[in-house]
């Protein structure tokens, strides 16, 4: 019996660790940061004082984002080289991403509302994306009450 778990504590030892993938899934999220926050930045046609509390965070996430990633040599090099070490890492998640961004659209096209103050950037992406601004006044405080809406 013990040579049988030398002989799996021996495969256990020459397995090979997979490698960590944690710095560059940061860098892909900061990349994923970045780019919504400058789609939400280059579709937003409110003035500042009139954004909703999401929309400023999700910006000011993005900006964030953006700051650290200049801190890094981002350049093309690198993101080839993260995307290729990222592709085995979680396969399939740019398409849950699509199609869970897809769905979102879709409600908006169908009638939901964005209520400012309390979107996630995501469900943001997704009403912009569905063309005439879906929203409604927000719950929460004077920030965003009443942004966008059609009179």
């Amino acid at each position: 019996m013990q040579r049988i778990s030398d002989i799996r504590l021996a495969r256990v030892a020459r397995t090979k660790a997979p490698r960590d993938l944690t710095v560059l899934r940061h860098r892909a999220l900061l990349r994923a940061r970045a780019a919504v926050s400058a789609l939400l930045r280059r579709c937003s046609e409110q003035p500042e004082a009139e954004k909703g509390r999401a929309l400023a965070g999700a910006l000011a996430l993005g900006e964030a984002a953006a700051a650290d990633l200049a801190a890094i040599p981002d350049g093309a090099d690198l993101r080839r080289r993260d995307e290729a070490g990222l592709a085995r890492d979680h396969p399939g998640v740019a398409e849950a991403f699509t199609a869970r961004v897809q769905g979102i659209v879709r409600q908006y096209r169908e009638g939901r509302k964005v209520d400012p103050a309390n979107a996630s950037p995501a469900e943001l992406l997704g009403a912009r994306l569905a063309g005439p601004t879906p929203f409604r006044p927000s719950q929460g405080g004077r920030v965003g009450e009443g942004v966008g809406e059609e009179t």
